[in-house]
């Protein structure tokens, strides 16, 4: 499989035309076809089917679609870095960052980096942690910022600090008028959940062993159930990180429970080991060492 093969497939599932791929790519037919036959020989499979006078991709095709795309995108990014190094300088930041460290812990990092380096050019993805350690062994992103419990095994950690998890709940919410509540209180009222993370992992710690307490409302991301909790629908449990404004602004209240203990969330920056960070990477993650949650968002 060569990039020639890949960069073909992909223009030939752009335009579903052998002959109009082969005037953007300025090859002849021939070749162009020549190519696409050796790719689906080495695969053992047809990519595309023809369906009157268009080409559509088959099952396999698709599936091969976001890789190739990935493939060049590498290829690019390759030769970008070949001709920062030839420039001098510290290159481009691709930051991934978990919905929890978005709103508030991301930007004053970022805001530090690039008020000290604004020559670099930032990109950054916003994802769930799982899905931030696929775009780093995939090399789409050189760092993530995310839930240090949701890292692949081999992910190298760079930096971690905890932070609180907290019951919370919008200011008029009866639990938050009074303040405190006991783990039984908690079935009387509705409960906001993620599928997966600190929140599903901090609801276990207080919800009744004894009872069952059904989940009203489940997200699969953090940020949804902020603004439903603000909206006055129930009570989740969430990372101080991910609520600093709302906490400080009165809009959401941190419930004490008396009878219960929540576990801290570790937020931590990795990389995927044995591969070299790029100088502006290596420029953020020295930025970050050191730094502790607390201090960042009081900022």
């Amino acid at each position: 499989m060569t990039l020639d093969q890949i960069e073909t497939f992909l223009q030939v599932a752009r335009v579903r035309s052998f002959s109009r791929a082969a005037i953007l790519l300025d090859l002849a037919q021939p070749t162009l076809s020549g190519r696409i036959s050796a790719l689906e020989r080495e695969l053992g499979t047809e990519l595309f089917v023809r369906h009157g006078h268009t080409l559509e991709l088959t099952e396999a095709g698709r599936a091969l679609l976001p890789y190739a795309e990935r493939l060049l995108a590498l290829r690019a990014e390759g030769a970008r870095e070949v001709q920062r190094v030839r420039r001098g300088g510290l290159g481009r930041l691709a930051l991934g960052v978990n919905p929890s460290c978005g709103p508030y812990l991301a930007p004053r990092l970022i805001e530090r980096f690039w008020r000290a380096h604004p020559a670099v050019q930032i990109t950054v993805r916003t994802a769930l942690s799982p899905v931030l350690m696929e775009n780093l062994l995939d090399g789409v992103i050189q760092l993530a910022l995310c839930s240090r419990a949701q890292i692949h095994p081999r992910a190298q950690v760079l930096w971690s600090n905890s932070d609180a998890l907290h019951l919370v709940a919008a200011r008029d919410h009866p639990l938050a008028r009074r303040g405190v509540c006991t783990r039984a209180d908690l079935a009387d009222h509705t409960i906001l959940s993620v599928q997966a993370g600190p929140t599903r992992l901090g609801l276990r710690h207080l919800l009744p062993a004894d009872r069952e307490t059904p989940i009203a409302i489940e997200a699969t991301a953090g940020d949804v159930l902020k603004h439903l909790v603000l909206r006055g629908l129930g009570v989740t449990v969430l990372p101080g990180l991910a609520v600093w404004d709302e906490l400080r602004r009165g809009e959401l209240v941190a419930i004490a429970v008396e009878d219960a203990e929540l576990p801290p969330y570790e937020v931590a920056l990795v990389q995927w080991p044995g591969r070299a960070l790029a100088p502006a990477a290596q420029t953020f993650a020295e930025l970050v060492r050191g730094a502790r949650v607390s201090d960042l968002l009081a900022r």
